[in-house]
């Protein structure tokens, strides 16, 4: 009880401990340069283990703490992700411990419970946000400098007449954008602004995204329509009118234009269809893995065998969403999300809560064709957006589990 005393008095280095544990989460955002080393995955493993043991101290032994029906959904969800270890184990041959390893960056939501232990301020959190926040933007900024060799990134690549730069963080992009922008329409100051149009450029000029550009756009007019202007009703027909023929009419979408048309065109042999087909039927083990998942695949297991098999094929995960969470942790995992997004869009609307529904807008533009939901890069915004919805939200303002 000594350390919990220590980070509870000292605010400044609790914080810093999370910052660090984000970026550790966040392959210190993909830097080029940092192999995949056993050294530095056992080091995260050690950290996701820390995590997993001081939130079940916690659970067992901390008093005072108000139950929150958020809480509950939290922890069914690591339960989903443990019990999935030993649907793996029956089905597929692997071990609970190989389980336990390759699940590494799943520990990061043993960090809502640790927040909720040391009743960290909302006010805290969001300073982590915009550190984070600048951070991304000063990657995008380094990466695009340095191009077609990027410092951060696990994906780059020249498509659809632009570039294309994925790092781990880009969640806080989001996030931090959709903050600034809220903050703007309440506060009018063109600094916020001019933030939230930085991510905008980094988010869809820097990826080429359809996906990302859906979500800023949704998220866009989502703000703006709880925001506190006049006549926003009539501003947001001229806008999305104005926003539908500069579309139509601009060279700057060009490539994700042809993109889109190429497959609407062979949409009844899109492989993002396929690969919902095989992750719902093809792979599972029984009815107990479509209710329980069939886990996550580590090396060497039969699962990890036949997953390769589908990428081989061109399934992947990473392209169908909540499909993809249902492969993983099966049908409890799937509701589990679903009462995720119900909970946070329940919310009632207030100047701290629609940045928090814009970014989980974000989420659901992905829910069946990417896979932000469980994405390394974006579950550390996540943990920090389902936490600040606790501290938006009474008991009686969510849904009761």
């Amino acid at each position: 009880m000594l350390l919990y005393q220590v980070l509870y008095r000292n605010r400044l280095l609790f914080d810093a401990i999370i910052v660090i544990v984000i970026i550790q989460f966040l392959n210190f955002f993909s830097l080029s340069s940092l192999d995949e080393s056993n050294f530095r995955i056992t080091i995260l493993r050690v950290i996701g283990f820390l995590l997993m043991t001081v939130s079940f101290m916690g659970l067992l032994f901390q008093k005072g703490i108000k139950k929150h029906p958020l809480d509950a959904l939290v922890l069914m969800y690591i339960f989903s992700i443990i019990i999935s270890t030993f649907m793996a184990n029956l089905y597929w041959e692997q071990s609970f411990f190989d389980s336990l390893k390759e699940y590494r960056f799943f520990y990061i939501f043993f960090i809502y419970f640790i927040l909720v232990f040391f009743n960290v301020s909302s006010e805290r959190i969001e300073r982590i946000i915009i550190l984070f926040f600048f951070i991304s933007l000063v990657i995008f900024l380094i990466d695009f400098i340095t191009f077609p060799d990027p410092i951060f990134s696990w994906r780059n690549e020249e498509r659809r007449n632009g570039i294309t730069i994925f790092f781990f963080g880009q969640g806080f992009t989001f996030l931090g954008g959709f903050y600034f922008l809220n903050r703007f329409f309440y506060k009018k100051n063109l600094f916020h602004l001019l933030f939230f149009l930085l991510s905008f450029v980094c988010l869809f000029m820097l990826t080429q995204s359809r996906m990302n550009l859906l979500a800023l756009v949704l998220g866009f007019f989502f703000t703006f329509l709880n925001s506190n202007f006049k006549k926003k009703y009539i501003i947001t027909v001229i806008l999305g009118i104005s926003g539908i023929l500069f579309y139509a009419s601009s060279d700057l979408f060009k490539g994700i234009k042809e993109d889109s048309d190429e497959q609407a065109k062979f949409y009844k042999e899109d492989i993002r269809l396929s690969a919902h087909k095989y992750f719902l039927t093809e792979l599972q083990g029984g009815v107990p893995t479509m209710l329980l998942g069939n886990g996550f695949p580590c090396a060497g297991s039969n699962l990890s065998i036949e997953s390769v098999r589908g990428h081989a094929l061109g399934y992947w995960e990473a392209d169908v969403g909540l499909t993809g969470i249902f492969s993983y942790f099966g049908l409890l995992g799937v509701i589990i999300w679903v009462l995720f997004f119900y909970n946070v869009f329940k919310m009632p609307n207030t100047n701290n809560s629609i940045y928090l529904k814009s970014y989980f807008i974000t989420l659901l533009t992905t829910a069946f064709v990417a896979y932000s939901i469980f994405d390394p890069g974006y579950m550390p915004a996540t943990i920090l957006v389902l936490y600040l919805c606790r501290c938006e939200t009474s008991e009686d303002q969510i849904l009761d589990i």
